[in-house]
């Protein structure tokens, strides 16, 4: 079993029980002993090479470690921390770690329960009175996504406004939105949901978020490269933001500008792979917080791993117990859809599992004849896509193919053969229908992150 946490794919957060993972093409030679940790030399070989397509293909920068218990097996950067200075990726770097800020902040709620400040089954009136609906509202329900509360983590800011957004305002704003559903009836990923409860700290605590987890989580762990970042805030170290250009097939793009101070309690932190680790061995032990609340908090289960996306960061963590490994994967691409998909292949391989070579190729030219005859523009069904509704359009930009979304661009196809193409920034797989029977051509898009089929897309006039 698996905890998964999914979140922040480009224009939506989604919640999914699992992942449809991409076909693979043949096996990698990495032939440890299956059950044993691989010997350090021939993993960080093995990790290489496959990391090499998403390499190739611009999606892909960062720093990884895998660790067997407190011994790190292997701990790298690859590609640029800053593109413009040519400033390389190392493991010391800190990356925003978006939604891994949740198991925190999870974290802190169980400091504050030992505390005696709150109690999790306790209704949320208890603590913000004037929240609609509080009495419906549990401080678990807001923990674990059931409460009902949109999934909003942000308000639109005008950069030249005399004063940036709030966690407060961001709380009055979800406290005036609908609920998405009868508390408790369902469950839904929600980041609105963890900034209630950044809110419910606060008070209780009568610091601000930042300090409160800083005090009872942070420096407990020693963690010294772990803590809230503010907007403006100088972060040594800092790996900077990127995503996979839409403009050509090769190439980086700055990533979209992120307000911080609406963040709290749900993305809010930043952090280093080591820091992370020390986080992950810190599970089911006396520290911060006994280990009775631990579980509690993550019940056992045989791997917890979490993944987190914000504007230019694709981050993963997670803690094998079977075989007592630790992988964290920090991604400084917004491109990243797979990193779930990397962290659950490196925690094969360094369990000496087979692990097949990713099939992603960069080399493969467009054939336009080919293509002329899918341009145009289509629709989704209702809901059928996690990116949205609005019409998907196909068609040359100067010698580019590019797929844009309610007019906007968004991805340059990169050819795989077999009429197939990935879409980089919506790591997703578009193929080409050939007409017939009456039918004309027309295209297929299938999200490769979110368990679902290729779905059909219908041609507008």
């Amino acid at each position: 079993m698996r905890r998964l946490l999914l979140v922040g794919l480009l224009m939506v957060a989604s919640i999914a029980a699992a992942k449809s993972k991409p076909k693979t093409s043949k096996p990698a030679t990495h032939k440890a002993t299956p059950g044993k940790p691989a010997p350090a030399p021939q993993l960080g070989a093995h990790v290489d090479a496959y990391l090499q397509p998403y390499i190739a293909l611009d999606l892909f920068q960062g720093a990884v470690l895998i660790a067997h218990g407190d011994k790190v097996l292997l701990e790298k950067g690859y590609g640029d921390a800053n593109v413009e200075l040519h400033v390389r990726n190392t493991p010391a770097n800190v990356f925003r770690i978006a939604s891994l800020t949740k198991p925190f902040t999870e974290v802190l709620l169980g400091r504050l329960v030992e505390q005696e400040k709150l109690a999790l089954d306790a209704p949320l009136s208890r603590y913000l009175p004037d929240f609609p609906q509080g009495d419906s509202i549990t401080i678990d329900m807001l923990r674990l996504h059931s409460a009902g509360i949109p999934s909003m983590n942000s308000i639109p800011y005008d950069e030249e406004a005399p004063a940036p957004n709030t966690l407060d305002s961001l709380v009055r704003r979800i406290a005036r939105t609908p609920l998405d559903f009868p508390p408790g009836s369902r469950r839904r990923y929600s980041n609105g949901g963890y900034a209630v409860l950044a809110a419910v700290i606060e008070k209780v605590t009568g610091q601000r978020y930042a300090d409160a987890v800083a005090e009872r989580v942070l420096r407990p762990l020693g963690l010294t490269h772990t803590f809230e970042e503010a907007d403006g805030v100088l972060v040594p170290g800092r790996a900077y933001a990127y995503t996979a250009s839409w403009r050509s097939r090769h190439g980086l793009e700055v990533a979209p500008y992120q307000q911080m101070a609406t963040k709290s309690g749900g993305g809010s932190l930043v952090s280093t792979v080591g820091d992370l680790h020390h986080f992950l061995r810190a599970m089911y032990t006396d520290r911060p917080i006994q280990a009775a609340t631990w579980r509690k908090i993550f019940p056992a289960d045989s791997v917890f791993s979490y993944q987190g996306r914000c504007p230019g960061y694709n981050v993963f963590m997670a803690r094998d117990f079977k075989h007592d490994l630790d992988v964290v994967v920090l991604c400084n691409n917004y491109a990243a859809g797979m990193v779930g998909d990397v962290g659950s292949d490196l925690i094969a391989m360094a369990s000496g599992r087979a692990v097949a070579t990713p099939i992603w190729r960069a080399d493969v030219k467009v054939d336009s004849a080919r293509v002329e005859p899918y341009l145009g523009t289509y629709r989704p069904e209702a809901g059928a896509l996690p990116y949205g509704d609005g019409p998907v359009t196909l068609r040359w930009r100067g010698r580019e193919l590019v797929l844009e979304i309610g007019g906007r661009s968004i991805d340059v196809p990169i050819p795989q053969g077999d009429d197939r193409y990935l879409l980089r920034n919506l790591w997703s797989e578009l193929k080409l229908v050939p007409g017939g029977a009456g039918h004309e051509p027309g295209v297929t898009i299938r999200p490769l992150w979110f368990t679902t089929d290729a779905r059909p897309l219908k041609r507008v006039p």
